[in-house]
């Protein structure tokens, strides 16, 4: 089933337009795509990573995913964590805590979430992810430094550990 995205404007504002999902990296100048992740602490301060697929990319990142068409960033990540984790989300639970344009092509709308899952309970998604690990910041920034993590996990993760929502 192919899946469509929608186009947002530099203030992030959706255009109207929609896009096949794979066509993503041919945008136009000044268009862009939406992007929700799930920043999730436990209760001993460590964070989900996820290893994702090798056809993926093999390399750890927070949970996320492409905000459909006629869906929003919310919703998405609830989708998303059920689609890949196979955990089901309370979106009443989750804090949007960052909104941001990560580079050329994609905002990123970051929520939080403090909750204590087992990896033993959840079923993954394996075309998408590998494993799940939960990490310490200090792991996760070494993890960088090695290339075996995405820069946009990381700003995230730095940006909430510096924000207001951090031990709230």
């Amino acid at each position: 089933m192919e899946e469509y995205i929608d186009l947002y404007d530099e203030n992030k504002k959706n255009t109207g337009i929609v896009i096949p999902r794979q066509k993503e990296k041919e945008l136009p100048e000044g268009y862009h795509i939406l992007v929700s992740a799930l920043l999730v602490i436990n209760s001993d301060n460590k964070i989900m990573m996820q290893l994702t697929s090798k056809s993926k990319g093999n390399v750890l990142s927070l949970p996320s995913g492409h905000v459909l068409h006629n869906e929003n960033s919310k919703e998405t990540i609830v989708r998303e964590m059920y689609e890949e984790q196979g955990l089901v989300i309370d979106k009443s639970a989750i804090t949007l805590v960052e909104e941001r344009l990560a580079n050329r092509i994609a905002f990123f709308d970051v929520y939080y979430l403090k909750a204590d899952y087992k990896r033993e309970d959840m079923i993954l998604q394996k075309e998408e992810v590998e494993d799940v690990i939960w990490m310490t910041y200090e792991e996760i920034s070494d993890a960088f430094n090695n290339g075996k993590v995405r820069k946009s996990s990381v700003d995230s993760i730095r940006n909430f550990l510096n924000s207001k929502y951090y031990n709230s």
